[in-house]
């Protein structure tokens, strides 16, 4: 299918039209084929104009993002910093986010929508094949034309930005900017009984709201605020709708000044907020942002479609605005025919933008035609070259197929397989196609799909590396196991004990000549310093100290949400875990964990945690603790082995201390190449030091005991655990 991208930066703010399979559709989303999508001229034409000082400066105006770049940086160095800042710039983002079309496919939990069912989508980009979640989708009667319906979002974004100055029928508003936001804004207004005041830099979009409805309307002056208190009896306004971007202070202070005594001023674009404290102060003035299109908007949860909130405590979320707007049209009460200046194919996007931003659009709205009566050719893999042009491989060339590619794969594991010699990346596999796409040439992939079986039923494929988020470990290592293929999985392993249980129990069940290679990702015991510390401690190890100190990270962090995250115990403990028993090297009898600071009601929301695993003689004690700070370490392990203790240091500063004093410093090595290259030689047959399938069960299982410690806040023991995983229906609880 064709989707119309951008790069995150490109200084003539051109588009580009790409070749993409068609996307996977969730349990929560729909497949739509597009009729139309609308160009939102400010918002979009506003990201294709950013210049790289510009990202920097809202990069360096946001404390989080400072701190993550600058632990980025320690973490990482520069030139891998400097590598991912690059691949950022140059991967292709979608753009646009409202259209109208007919569904094609629904998700396994979607029951309201139907294929054949006419629907009008927010949330995604300009594409031939659209997958927005069944929040972001609304029906379309057939009395409205899908054209119109194509202004859903950019509608609803105009009704919230209404509802937050909470006019009420008879009051008089005020909408400053007449760009296209700001035209619906006007529309609406005046079908809710308002009396309409539009106002604008440029005359033509002023005679555009007059035409529309408008009562009155004005070009910015000086003297605006006479003007208006004139029209509204020496007043003011009840409302005023700030739909204009500016760094100018002029824009806030008038709208202020227009505004009424104890009268609302609600921000939509974006303006410099330098207040003059006379209008504000004085007149009790309510100042107010109105965020995307409603309640819902920027919660994990409700745009992937997985919560809904309640009619009755919530009245209009982001779906019920989306369909206000279309109620409104099918109602007669507004119609866009007027602001649209023209439609576009496809492949004429780039007129399309130019015509925005150039000023020869005659509307101030662009819509794109798919043009719906032609067929359309639908796959959800894509070969990057004929197969009848492709050699094939060689015998002594192993293939490997790789499902997900975000930072992680790009920047860490498709380097460290392209040093290996005599490995070929096969396929890649990702949710929508683009990034996989974006990469495939480079690594000289074969394919790239949607599809993850298309992933396993490769023949030339002998491993496949499962690197997507981490509630889809399950499903895909489950979906693996009969393909025979060696399989490598990012930590966590799976999301839950529930999980755990049932592959442990599909593993029982399988012959032992079907048992396929299964390693999990836990690099940090490849790391060349933590072998040089084993090497140079002469007894066993009677403690392990293990600090981690990582960055405080946002409420909002996708590591805390309940199903892509599960709390930063299950996102990240697990290598903490192994690499304790590797260093301790006895069998783990007990867990036992405590949330610091404070225990959260959902354990998903975990931040701050302490872990004890008690080995009979020995013991390892995790504490992490989003402390960090710039340039204290990140993960610091001491290590105790009767008269000796080591300290290594974030993976590249070693010291021991006791019988024979050492020191050693070098480049930061966490491991990554290491653990592919034993991957590689352990699917060859080679003799290799992978982690072992036990040595994962035991990471595993302590891991999801110290999940349970926490719950219950008794010590767990592991063996009993596991005991219970195993019992039929898999219910961890004791």
């Amino acid at each position: 299918m064709k989707q119309v991208i951008r790069r995150v930066i490109d200084r003539k703010g051109r588009v580009t039209t790409a070749e993409y399979p068609e996307p996977h559709v969730g349990p929560d989303q729909v497949l739509v084929r597009n009729h139309f999508s609308l160009i939102s001229s400010g918002t979009e034409l506003g990201t294709l104009s950013k210049t790289p000082a510009e990202l920097v400066k809202q990069t360096l105006a946001d404390p989080w993002m400072r701190n993550a770049v600058q632990q980025t940086i320690f973490s990482a160095g520069l030139t891998q910093t400097a590598r991912r800042v690059w691949q950022e710039m140059i991967t292709p983002r979608e753009i646009g986010y409202s259209g109208a079309g007919e569904i094609l496919d629904v998700g396994a939990r979607v029951r309201d929508f139907r294929p054949g069912d006419r629907v009008a989508y927010a949330a995604t980009g300009h594409a031939e094949v659209a997958a927005p979640t069944v929040n972001h989708l609304v029906k379309v009667p057939d009395g409205v034309e899908l054209r119109q319906a194509a202004f859903v979002t950019v509608g609803a974004i105009a009704i919230h930005a209404l509802r937050r100055a909470e006019v009420q029928f008879g009051e008089t508003v005020a909408i400053l900017g007449l760009g296209l936001v700001g035209q619906i804004a006007a529309m609406v207004a005046k079908a809710a009984g308002c009396v309409v005041i539009g106002i604008d830099l440029d005359p033509k979009r002023a005679d555009l709201a007059l035409a529309n409805g408008a009562d009155r309307v004005f070009t910015v002056t000086p003297d605006l605020d006479k003007r208006v208190a004139d029209l509204t009896g020496k007043h003011g306004v009840d409302a005023t709708l700030i739909c204009a971007s500016s760094h100018s202070s002029t824009v806030i202070n008038q709208s202020m000044a227009i505004t009424r005594r104890q009268g609302r001023v609600v921000i939509v674009g974006y303006v410099k907020l330098d207040v003059h404290p006379k209008e504000f102060l004085y007149k009790e003035i309510d100042l107010r942002y109105s965020r995307a299109y409603g309640p819902g908007s920027y919660h994990r949860a409700y745009d992937k479609g997985r919560v809904d909130y309640p009619f009755g405590y919530v009245r209009w979320t982001e779906q019920r605005n989306l369909a206000e707007l279309v109620r409104l049209v099918d109602a007669g009460a507004v119609d866009f025919t007027p602001l649209v200046g023209g439609q576009f194919t496809l492949d004429r996007a780039q007129d399309a933008f130019d015509a925005i931003r150039n000023g020869t659009l005659p509307g101030v709205a662009a819509l794109l035609d798919y043009d719906a009566s032609k067929p359309l050719e639908r796959s959800r893999t894509l070969q990057i070259e004929p197969r009848s042009r492709r050699k094939r491989s060689r015998k002594s060339t192993l293939g490997v197929g790789i499902i997900g590619c975000g930072n992680h794969t790009l920047g860490t594991h498709l380097p460290a397989l392209a040093k290996i010699k005599g490995v070929r990346v096969r396929g890649l596999a990702s949710a929508t196609g683009k990034m996989a796409a974006t990469v495939a040439k480079s690594v000289k992939a074969s394919h790239v799909t949607t599809d993850v079986d298309a992933i396993y039923d490769d023949a030339d494929t002998d491993a496949v590396m499962i690197c997507s988020g981490h509630a889809q470990h399950a499903e895909h290592l489950r979906r693996g196991l009969p393909s025979g293929k060696a399989l490598f999985v990012e930590k966590p392993l799976v999301s839950t004990a529930e999980e755990f249980g049932a592959l442990l129990r599909d593993l029982e069940a399988l012959p032992n000549s079907d048992v396929p290679l299964i390693a999990l990702g836990l690099n940090r015991r490849y790391a060349p310093l933590v072998q040089t510390l084993r090497d140079w401690l002469e007894g066993p190890v009677d403690s392990v100290v293990y600090h981690v100190t990582p960055p405080r990270i946002p409420v909002d962090h996708w590591s805390l949400d309940p199903v892509d995250g599960g709390g930063r115990l299950i996102a990240e403990a697990e290598h903490f875990i192994d690499l304790c028993h590797l260093l301790i090297d006895r069998e783990p009898q007990r867990v036992s964990a405590t949330a610091l600071g404070g225990r959260p009601e959902d354990l998903r929301r975990l931040v701050n945690y302490a872990v004890t695993i008690d080995y009979g003689d020995a013991s390892a004690h995790i504490v992490f603790n989003e402390s960090g700070a710039a340039g204290q370490p990140r993960e610091r392990i001491t290590v105790s082995a009767k008269g000796q203790v080591g300290v290594l240091e974030d993976f590249e500063r070693l010291h021991t201390h006791g019988r024979s004093e050492k020191r050693t410093k070098q480049r930061r090595d966490m491991g990554h190449r290491g653990q592919l290259d034993q991957f590689i030689k352990a699917v060859r047959g080679e003799d290799n030091t992978l982690l072992t399938w036990p040595e994962t069960l035991r990471a595993t299982a302590c891991l999801f005991a110290a999940h349970e410690s926490l719950e219950s806040g008794r010590p767990v023991d592991v063996e009993s655990f596991l005991h219970r995983l195993l019992a039929v229906g898999g219910d961890p609880q004791p």
